[in-house]
């Protein structure tokens, strides 16, 4: 048996074990503490059955947002896995599918950077070690915690592996590349923007020798350090002002001026600080060619690697190009000040927050500096780290190491996000993710802590070089320690888990002979930046049971036509009312009697309502239960389950 083999079984092992328990509730659990985007992903391989089963496309659902429908283009789809789930795992039940095709991931996630650092290195134990690195980093600890499109993250060191020679010329590698790249497109949108990014920064780091100098004692004129210098005191007075007084303004002459908090002064201060030092040292960023390097053969490559992509994604790049000319390409409209927070600087000093002993202390210490525990987190390990700084230190001339850590540098920087956050608060120091939502595409990857996957995977690799260039006294006795303090820092088992549970009344809806849609109320609406309404995402794991439509549902992006459809319905925004959207987004407006209201039903092919009597406001209740031609079919604890009725035959209560 190959070696290679037995490697990918190991790290099969590694996987059920480091997410242990799931692997022994396969099919009654999912990885996360609650019901929450996991229910998502759940949906999602459930769909792909649907879909091939009723011989409709994938990228266009009728059964979320009746009776509008909904384009997942934009979508975290996982249409790559929901395949798998429904073909090679389809004899098995929705929520093993899913959680065999997660476990393999993470195996992959794994194997994949160890046949990246393997093709590096050629030194089998340095390249597992990168792999464990890789597959058991913090990064996809937090994620399998819903956000199973993002653990799937083994197509970027398989797509690092391709592209390093694509970019030199090869016509082969680039192909494969062309392959991956259109893999990842079925995956996840993000990882689409930075294996792009990422090739674009390995072009430029194979075709030019890059180096900045600085000059120690250059002629600048003196009036620019004093210039310089009095504008830091003088912000630097503002700061202490407003620390005092909390906040001034007033009026120079017909000027008027004001500082209520520190934000935008510590802004300029960053700025002033940069000025200065750029007039002190004139750094200068200087590059030569490389030897060898042909930009002819590798432009020939590239268009092989981007001809490929566009062939095997054409579907998906053909829904997308649809969306822009109606109008529905969706992205998220912000400013500096409100930007998504990248990763926050004090978490590297923390620890593992999701450590199967420790982690808890380490979490209730993130809720308490307010840091986002899944986007904000960016632990890279102690004995990573040290690796990884060895490998910087001993060899900074050695071509893999400075590759790789220019990549790791670039990478982190973009996790960062627009300003760096310390602690929790912004520190008002820009950087130049800020200008990431003026680029086209991108814009849409707004997440920037993601970007943290390539500089795990940067770390892996040059912890691999610097493994396999040490000489140990003892190389398999310091491989093995080197793993066990990897484990032991990345350690999750356990991993919390979550039931999936469905009431009994799913079942009699189910069963029911009508056709139509359901309306669960209070009725759940929403996108990937933010609810219009309260969404119980339960709701998507109970329409796996009981196959109908439902009004409302969530979407990574959600496009305007199905929220004007809506706003324009009587019967649905006054649901929307009751469910608690803002005035803003439904205007106020007279309830639609029972018969408006029969007739909107019947119009929209809503044949069940579902109230959910525990989380309904009173005036919803009334509402249903009062005016609504629905008779009773059935009822629990919690929920009720209405038909929808003629006028005069209709039971309320």
């Amino acid at each position: 048996m190959s070696l290679h083999i037995l490697v990918a079984i190991g790290f099969a092992a590694l996987a059920a074990v480091w997410s242990f328990p799931l692997v022994l509730h396969l099919s009654t659990h999912l990885p996360g503490s609650g019901i929450g985007d996991n229910a998502i992903f759940l949906w999602n391989f459930w769909w792909m059955r649907t879909a091939l089963a009723s011989g409709v496309g994938f990228f266009h659902t009728p059964y979320l947002f009746a009776p509008v429908g909904a384009d997942l283009t934009l979508h975290t789809h996982t249409a790559l896995p929901a395949l798998v789930g429904a073909t090679l795992f389809g004899r098995l039940s929705t929520v093993t599918a899913l959680n065999l095709t997660t476990l393999g991931s993470l195996a992959l996630n794994g194997f994949s950077a160890y046949l990246l650092a393997w093709r590096i290195v050629h030194q089998r134990g340095a390249a597992i070690l990168a792999g464990v690195i890789f597959g058991t980093s913090p990064y996809i600890a937090a994620h399998l915690n819903g956000h199973f499109n993002l653990t799937t993250a083994w197509t970027i060191p398989l797509f690092a592996l391709c592209v390093v020679d694509a970019v030199r010329g090869s016509k082969k590698w680039a192909l494969f590349a062309g392959m991956v790249l259109a893999a990842t497109a079925y995956i996840d949108y993000y990882y689409v923007v930075y294996e792009i990014a990422f090739a674009c920064s390995v072009l430029l780091l194979t075709a030019r020798q890059w180096r900045v100098e600085l000059r120690a004692r250059p002629p600048y004129p003196r009036w620019t350090v004093v210039l310089v210098g009095a504008a830091i005191a003088v912000d630097l007075a503002v700061l202490v002002a407003i620390g005092v007084t909390g906040g001034f303004g007033g009026q120079v002459g017909p000027f008027r001026f004001s500082a209520r908090d520190v934000f935008n002064p510590l802004q300029l201060l960053w700025l002033l600080i940069a000025i200065a030092l750029w007039v002190r040292f004139r750094p200068r960023l200087g590059a030569r060619p490389c030897e060898g390097w042909s930009s002819g053969r590798a432009v020939a490559a590239a268009g092989v690697m981007l001809g490929v992509f566009f062939l095997l994604s054409a579907p998906l790049l053909w829904n997308g190009l649809q969306l822009l000319v109606r109008g529905q390409y969706v992205t998220q409209q912000y400013y500096w000040r409100n930007a998504p927070v990248g990763i926050d600087v004090l978490t590297l000093s923390l620890g593992n927050p999701f450590h199967g002993l420790w982690g808890g202390a380490l979490q209730h210490l993130y809720t308490r500096f307010g840091i986002d525990l899944i986007e904000s987190g960016a632990w890279l390990g102690i004995a990573p780290l040290m690796l990884a700084a060895c490998a910087v230190r001993r060899r900074p001339g050695d071509p893999v190491v400075r590759q790789w850590g220019m990549l790791g540098g670039i990478f982190f920087v973009w996790a960062l996000g627009s300003h760096v956050h310390a602690a929790g608060q912004n520190t008002g120091l820009l950087m130049p993710e800020v200008l990431l939502r003026y680029v086209p595409i991108a814009a849409n990857a707004r997440m920037p802590g993601r970007a943290m996957v390539i500089v795990y995977l940067a770390i892996a690799v040059l912890a691999a070089t610097s493994m396999a260039q040490i000489r140990w006294r003892r190389p398999a006795v310091a491989l093995l320690g080197m793993m066990a303090l990897v484990l032991a820092d990345f350690l999750v088992a356990p991993f919390p888990i979550v039931s999936i549970e469905c009431p009994k009344i799913y079942e009699v809806l189910r069963d029911r002979p009508e056709r139509g849609a359901l309306v669960e109320l209070p009725l759940g609406l929403g996108d990937g930046f933010g609810e219009l309404t309260p969404v119980d995402h339960r709701m998507f794991v109970y329409q796996t049971i009981h196959e109908r439509p439902l009004v409302g549902g969530l979407l990574a992006r959600l496009p305007a036509n199905i929220l004007t459809t809506y706003q324009d319905d009587p019967l649905i925004a006054g649901w929307l009312r009751l469910s608690g959207a803002r005035p803003d987004i439904v205007a106020g407006g007279e309830l639609p009697d029972a018969t408006l209201a029969g007739q909107r039903m019947q119009a929209d092919g809503i044949a069940f309502v579902m109230l959910n009597r525990r989380t309904a406001s009173p005036q919803l209740r009334e509402y249903v239960e009062h005016v609504l031609p629905l008779a009773l079919i059935a009822e629990d604890e919690e929920r009720a389950l209405y038909l929808s009725a003629p006028i005069d035959n209709a039971r309320t209560r």
